[in-house]
């Protein structure tokens, strides 16, 4: 063999060799691309599960439901860098029963799904209430299939790229004691029982006292405390109210604050009722149902509402009520600490420290007050109920069916993956 020959050969190897790099590049580009949008459409749906899971734990109906996972989908699809997500339906879901689908564009489709345990999808059992008329938890499954991904060189070999995800979302279980609590109010109450780790002593509907006109009137029984608490200093307890303290309690004690601070607590409280005074509605959105129950109190001190916490989900679930302009449901139910009262650790005044027993879910009957004169007592009440949303905390393994829970992530019972 000559030497031009020789050379011709070379250049053929290296052709062929540069070829398949290329293809190979080529390949890791796209592969690049499918695994990054893989990851925008996971953030997608983990967010439309769990927006549809906090309205369902409002009491909305299973097209509610749906349709707020949906809304959630579409708004991440228009936000930056989300733009092969595309949603190019205008359809919204109508009622039906525990599987909903729908088209979001020519290739991909949502499907939800609703279950009363998250390990079961799709659930032939499935019940919005029981037997009572209560409501049972829900979990939801949200999927999106066929997403479709633009071609970078797949198309050479007339090959297509898409990408699909699921989640699930619902209640946790509930916290304890031993939990750490966190986004709690600066308020407590004593403890009916309090080797009632669970409840306090307290039962579903009893109402009862959250912040007293007078220090004297108070279980805790300790100079000047209104059973306002001391989490990081009583100027900003207005804050805290509104929902602004995102620290946590550990160590399984409270420190009580002094004073009556009416101007705070109403500043913040009444936030959630869409009343402002200097707090932003941004920061700190009302409820979506704001009417206020009328208390009553007869002699012997037992106290009697003309409108409960059954009454507004009632209304929510019958659309029987006048929805509040950027409201958010729950923002009236308070998780408050159940403290052991007859435990004082600590001393007098604003020394007092006292040991949790559980943490209460109250609903917030009507506004706090907002005067100090003498015609409008300076109490707060709240209805006790065995269940309500908290925004974080850590949570037990142990599965139970009340006390103050979180919404949260499940594994797909239904995904291969890890």
């Amino acid at each position: 063999m000559n030497r031009n020959n020789q050379s011709g050969l070379v250049m053929i190897i290296f052709t062929l060799a540069l070829t398949v790099l290329l293809g190979f590049a080529a390949l890791a580009i796209d592969m690049n691309h499918v695994v990054l949008n893989k990851a925008r459409v996971q953030n997608s749906v983990d967010a439309a599960a769990l927006a549809a899971a906090v309205v369902a734990d409002s009491g909305k109906t299973t097209q509610e439901i749906a349709n707020a996972a949906l809304d959630s989908v579409k708004n991440y699809s228009s936000s930056a860098g989300n733009s092969e997500i595309t949603v190019t339906q205008n359809a919204v879901f109508g009622a039906g029963g525990s599987s909903l689908s729908l088209p979001l564009s020519d290739s991909a489709i949502i499907l939800i799904q609703f279950s009363n345990d998250p390990t079961v999808f799709p659930s032939s059992s499935f019940q919005r209430k029981n037997a009572s008329g209560e409501f049972n938890d829900v979990y939801v499954r949200v999927q999106v299939t066929g997403v479709a991904l633009e071609g970078f060189f797949v198309g050479l070999f007339n090959a297509s790229k898409s990408v699909s995800a699921s989640a699930v979302a619902g209640p946790s279980s509930s916290v304890s004691s031993s939990s750490e609590l966190c986004n709690l109010v600066p308020m407590a109450v004593c403890a009916k029982d309090s080797s009632d780790d669970e409840f306090g002593g307290y039962s579903e509907g009893d109402y009862q006292v959250l912040k007293e006109s007078s220090w004297k009137d108070s279980d805790f029984d300790t100079p000047g405390n209104f059973q306002l608490l001391d989490f990081t200093g009583k100027g900003e307890v207005d804050e805290q109210l509104a929902g602004g303290y995102d620290g946590c309690l550990s160590g399984g004690s409270v420190n009580v604050a002094t004073g009556n601070s009416v101007g705070l607590v109403k500043k913040g409280l009444n936030t959630r009722f869409g009343s402002y005074q200097g707090m932003s509605a941004s920061d700190y959105p009302p409820d979506i149902y704001v009417k206020e129950a009328n208390i009553t109190t007869d002699d012997d001190g037992n106290i009697t509402s003309d409108f409960t916490y059954a009454d507004y989900q009632q209304d929510i679930a019958d659309g029987n009520y006048t929805e509040q302009a950027g409201g958010v449901p729950g923002r009236r139910l308070l998780s408050v600490p159940i403290i052991d009262c007859s435990n004082n650790t600590g001393g007098n005044g604003a020394n007092a420290e006292f040991n949790v027993v559980s943490v209460g879910c109250f609903f917030l009957s009507q506004q706090a007050p907002t005067s100090n004169g003498n015609s409008e007592p300076q109490k707060v009440y709240g209805e006790f109920n065995t269940d309500c949303l908290v925004n974080n905390a850590t949570f037990p393994t142990t599965p139970s069916t009340s006390g103050a829970y979180k919404i949260q992530l499940y594994k797909d019972p239904n995904s291969s993956g890890a």
